[in-house]
């Protein structure tokens, strides 16, 4: 194919056509007859809620899952429904990047662009051949990757780079990008931005999956919105505004951000002091107080992840000291701190949150199980406790021993706050809650969050790297850099690019 597709046979047909493709899971139809296509050298963003179909068509493209009805033509071939599978789409050109990296972080940039294929003579790996090989197609792309580094030595933005390199080391036609921004910084996704261009300019066709609306901009071709299932429309995203593709997206008319909603607080609930360990370059402190939401924000590499698995035990510290309603307490580890009535919702919430072949109602019990029990253990009463939070919390799951896994992602972060709310949580520890949630579903999580902490002597730590969220959701701000708070903010009297330059350390320590 050429530099930028300039044949009669890319001028005349779609690279890939989709046509009335329907998909049920028991009673549940996930696709009501979808139509899709993509062009040549297109960015094509497929935008909807969580549980839209996005995922599901994806995984039909992918050849994961097998549809219903439908067909499929890549390149004006249609494939053959019964034989198309992961490996028959991959010989048809379609690879996909996920979220989460699919790459061996302790063997070598050469060697994961060799697998599973690598060059032998003799049944002796030609070492120099794989080093070559990586080398031709890096600089084909024009990333600066040294070849022998290890994965796990790599930046964020690199191994972004290092999968798409893989993807087209397999004459990709068709790439898939699912959420690929999520855990970027600025100035990484300026280098996925411009690694994109070059991917276009080979005539390859990209499908991009994000909730960061205004990234769509920037980089869609064309939007595609799914809403039920079923396509609702399909627009040039620099025509419309924000606020109309939220409208599509669920189906009424929303503003991009709420209306902060503030109440009052009471004492000290929690408190950190002299907490050290390798991730922070002197001990750190902060206290919440009761019924008070407390943000904290910072860029990528600032440690908030860090400080919350240190506050919850998952990390050692060489020193700390808590306090929690004013008495001291010890955490060892989780363990201990769910015992204590504290509770940690992890930012990858697949691998360290959820069980994801487990049904909803034996992820929701997992850490209150004791709770249930009586003189002997009642499965009629543990029915009845989850089916109370899956009905308060509306959590949208065909039956209470659905597999996680099929649930979307606003409805498995539901899963993972009940869980919590059944163990009766004081102190609840929030890391990226909302990070690959539509918007619907994140106010939906906005308001579960508010009504918990309003009541009793309860309090959260919500963690996010999205700064327009963290001034909607907080009652006051902490901003991270390098492993330091270095301000305290009132988000009533705060900007985001205030809060900005205080991330970047171009500011200096501020208290509210």
């Amino acid at each position: 194919m050429g530099e930028a597709c300039q044949t009669e046979r890319c001028a005349m047909r779609k690279l890939l056509e989709m046509r009335g493709i329907r998909k049920s899971f028991f009673e549940v139809k996930a696709l009501r007859g979808i139509d899709f296509d993509l062009e040549y050298g297109e960015v094509h963003v497929l935008l909807g809620e969580n549980g839209a179909g996005k995922s599901t068509l994806i995984k039909i493209l992918s050849g994961a899952y097998s549809m219903d009805e439908g067909s499929i033509a890549i390149d004006g071939r249609e494939v053959d429904k019964a034989s198309f599978d992961p490996t028959a789409a991959e010989d048809s050109g379609i690879v996909t990047i996920y979220q989460n990296f699919h790459v061996i972080p302790h063997l070598s940039v050469a060697e994961n662009m060799s697998l599973p294929d690598f060059s032998v003579s003799r049944g002796l790996i030609r070492w120099k051949a794989v080093d070559s090989r990586a080398q031709e197609i890096l600089d084909s792309l024009g990333f600066d990757i040294d070849t022998q580094a290890l994965v796990k030595d790599l930046s964020v933005s690199k191994k972004q780079m290092l999968e798409i390199a893989i993807a087209l080391s397999k004459n990709a036609k068709i790439l898939i990008m699912d959420e690929p921004t999520a855990a970027l910084s600025d100035k990484e996704v300026e280098i996925l931005f411009s690694t994109i261009a070059k991917v276009k300019a080979k005539g390859i066709g990209i499908i991009y999956i994000s909730h960061r609306l205004e990234e769509i901009k920037r980089i869609g071709d064309r939007v595609t919105v799914l809403r039920d299932g079923s396509s609702i429309a399909t627009v040039d995203p620099k025509a419309v505004d924000t606020k109309d593709l939220i409208a599509l997206m669920v189906g009424k008319s929303m503003s991009t951000r709420g209306e902060r909603v503030s109440w009052a607080v009471g004492a000290p609930h929690f408190e950190v002091r002299g907490l050290v360990n390798r991730n922070f370059p002197e001990p750190v402190a902060l206290q919440v107080r009761e019924n008070e939401i407390l943000g904290i924000t910072g860029l990528v590499g600032s440690s908030k992840t860090e400080l919350a698995r240190a506050i919850f035990g998952i990390d050692r510290c060489s020193s700390k000291e808590l306090l929690l309603g004013g008495k001291r307490i010890d955490i060892w580890g989780p363990r201990s701190a769910v015992v204590l009535g504290i509770g940690y919702l992890p930012e990858d919430r697949d691998s360290c949150g959820l069980c994801l072949n487990m049904g909803v109602k034996e992820n929701m019990t997992l850490v209150s199980l004791s709770k249930l029990r009586s003189l002997f253990f009642s499965h009629a009463r543990e029915r009845a406790s989850v089916q109370d939070i899956v009905d308060s919390i509306r959590v949208m799951t065909p039956g209470l021993s659905q597999q996680v896994k099929y649930l979307s992602g606003g409805n498995k972060q539901k899963v993972v706050l009940g869980k919590w709310l059944m163990a009766g949580c004081r102190l609840l520890i929030l890391d990226e809650p909302t990070i690959g949630i539509d918007v619907g579903a994140r106010s939906e999580i906005y308001e579960l969050i508010r009504s918990f902490v309003r009541t009793g002597d309860r309090s959260v730590i919500f963690i996010s790297s999205d700064m327009d969220e963290i001034q909607e959701i907080s009652g006051r701000i902490l901003v991270m850099s390098k492993g330091r708070i270095v301000a305290d903010l009132d988000p009533d009297s705060t900007s985001k690019e205030e809060i900005m330059q205080y991330s970047l350390g171009a500011k200096k320590a501020r208290t509210a």
